[in-house]
This record gives structure tokens, sequence and C-alpha cells, in this order.
């Protein structure tokens, strides 16, 4: 049980982290261009944003091999650029004295890119495990997902082992390390309604949408290892894995069954569970993300008591969910930074809430 420092006495030692004498600051160059449009007495409008970053002498730890002595170089070894599209279009298609319609509707489309690293570097872990793990890639969209594969076949089909003699025969194979997932959406899309009774009852909904990206989620790696999936339910009808034979044949050698109980533990545990791209889910989803529903009490009732203002209010929040990712929410991503939104590991799940409110102007 040998500590450092021992007996609580002051100690040093050496960084693993070596710093670049020549470091500078990152510079980043900007153009936006944008439109903002209103027609039909403001009825109707259009707002528009496209925009280029560029991000010159970004700062990382480059890893060194170990015979230098670290394991890092803080050192100027990145350049990104970014190029986007953000619109909203807004409009007020019902206007009567007793019923009013409002829409805003909000589009958003990221697109960023490595263009380089420092001489000699291929990727940067930014975040994770030894696989799977968050990476800047050069020439690639970041952030990616990169970990163990599955082994492929020239046409990329999944490759099954066909050694009788293996506890693996009739599973998938473990492959090299590589590129697993695109953690950037396609676009994201936000839509709101806003209807208005009488000048007294407004009721509101939004829904977002979003399409494309990946993420490695781990959440479900686990309850797939401890046999709480629901895939998992069945142990004792023989499955045929969806996968290829060496001669380009469909897979058709079953594992499991009655007698063979032992092949679900390993081919979840040890193979699926071992395998990163295995547990790789689209994060596509559409979500309500509010609903709300506010009461403005009339003037007569509130005069009395001398206010010159009363609303009552009850809101509920992600309240539904359609989800290409099963069984968790693809917003509860872990922590922050470079790994929001590419990894999941036991993260908090997101919650249903459920809001009153009482707004009083005196």
């Amino acid at each position: 049980g040998m500590t450092y420092p021992l007996n609580d006495i002051s100690g040093y030692k050496l960084s693993s982290t070596l710093y670049d004498p020549n470091l500078v600051p990152q510079n980043s160059e900007n153009i936006e261009f944008g439109i903002d449009l209103k027609f039909f007495n403001n009825r109707l409008g259009i707002d528009y944003t496209y925009y280029i970053n560029n991000t010159k002498d970004q700062i990382f730890q480059v890893p060194l091999a170990g015979s230098t002595g670290y394991s890092w170089l803080l050192t100027n070894a990145g350049h990104m650029k970014t190029v986007g599209h953000e619109l909203m279009l807004y409009g007020n298609p019902v206007n009567f004295k007793n019923f009013n319609w409002d829409i805003i509707l909000n589009f958003t489309k990221s697109v960023n890119t490595v263009e380089e690293l420092a001489e000699g570097v291929e990727s940067i872990h930014l975040g994770g495990y030894v696989t799977p793990n968050i990476r800047a890639s050069a020439g690639d969209t970041y952030p990616a997902i990169y970990g163990s594969q599955y082994v492929k076949d020239d046409q990329g089909r999944i490759l099954i082992n066909e050694d009788p003699d293996h506890d693996g025969y009739g599973m998938p194979m473990i492959g090299e390390f590589g590129k697993i997932g695109d953690v950037s959406p396609d676009f994201m899309l936000g839509f709101t309604n806003t209807f208005t009774f009488y000048k007294y009852v407004t009721l509101s909904a939004q829904i977002d949408w979003k399409s494309g990206g990946e993420m490695y989620s781990g959440s479900n790696r686990l309850i797939r290892i401890y046999g709480s999936a629901a895939e998992t339910e069945d142990r004792t009808t023989p499955i045929i894995v969806d996968g290829y034979l060496a001669d380009g044949s469909k897979n058709n050698i079953e594992i499991g069954g009655e007698d063979n109980e032992e092949d679900y533990q390993y081919y979840y545990d040890n193979i699926l569970g071992s395998i990163g791209e295995a547990t790789i889910y689209e994060t596509s989803y559409v979500k309500l993300r509010e609903l709300a529903l506010r009461f403005n009490l009339p003037s007569k009732w509130i005069e009395p008591v001398k206010l010159s203002k009363a609303s009552i209010g009850f809101v509920g929040r992600n309240m539904l969910l359609w989800s290409a990712m099963p069984n968790f929410d693809p917003e509860s991503s872990q922590g922050q930074g470079n790994m929001q939104g590419g990894m999941d590991y036991m993260s908090l799940p997101q919650t249903t809430t459920y809001g009153f409110s009482l707004n009083l102007t005196f």
C-alpha cells in the first residue's frame, strides 16, 4: 500500500506532457452572409445566415512515442473548417379577431471538417476509452467515433466465424481498429406552433427533428451483456446471425438453443460486447419538446384585487419521443465538449417534466 508522496511529505514528479516552446494562440477567420426579409405587414418572415469559420493553429495534445519520456506534446496541431446554414421562417397564416396562429421553423446544418493536423499525425484521441473513443481525424468530419470493427469482406459485409472448434463459431469476428461512426447530424429542425383563442387562451407546441448522426451506446451494450435487453429474452430458440460466409453465401450456422445456452452469453458479451461497431446507433429522432397551455385571466376578474395582469400556465417537456436508437434517448450523451453527442455509458436519462405557473402583475 505505498502511496506517493510518502508520509504526506510534499513531493514532485515530472509531467507526462511536453509543452511546445513555440506555441502560439489559435486564430479564427469568420465569413458570414445573411438576409432578413419580411412580407405582408410582417406576417411572413425569412431570416437566413450562411457562415464559414476557419480556425487555425488549434491547440491539441499530440501523442508521443514512449521512448521520448513523455506521453503528449501540447502544440499547435489543428486546422478546422466549419460551413453552416441557419434558416428561420416565421409566419402568421391565420389572424382573426378571436383566433391567431403563429408558426416558427428553425433549420440548422453545420459541417465541421478537420483540414489538417500536425505533421505525421493522422488522428488525435479527444475522449473515451481504448475502444471506442472520440477523435479528430485529418481530412474527415468532426467529431468521429473510432473503435474495433467487424471483420468484413471486400463488399463490406460482415463475415462469420466458420471454425467449429472455436467458441465463437457461427458468430461475427473482431476486426481492426478504425472509424465506426460520425457524430454530427445531417440537419436539425425545430417547429413551433402557437394558437391563441379569444386573447385569453394560448396553446403552443414545439417539435424537434434531428436527422442523421451516430452514437456509441454503452448502455445498450450493458443491458445486452446482463440479459436485460428485449433481444436477449429468448434463450432457447436457436438464432442465425446476419452475415456471410467466406464463399460469399449467406450465413446458415445456428447458434444457441436449449443444448447450447452458453452461446448466448458468449455472443452478447465476448463478441458484441467487444466490438465497438456493434453498439453504434443512428441518433435520428423526433421529439415533442414542449407542450404549454396558458390562461390569461379577464380584466374584470383581477381588477377588484388591484392586479393589472394575471395568468395560469401548464407545461410538459420531453413528453413524446421517436428515436432510431433503441431503449434510450439519444440526447442522453456522456460528458461535454468533444464527448457530447457521441458517446453514452450509463448516462443519466432524460426525464419527462410537468410544470405549473402563476404570474401576477400588480
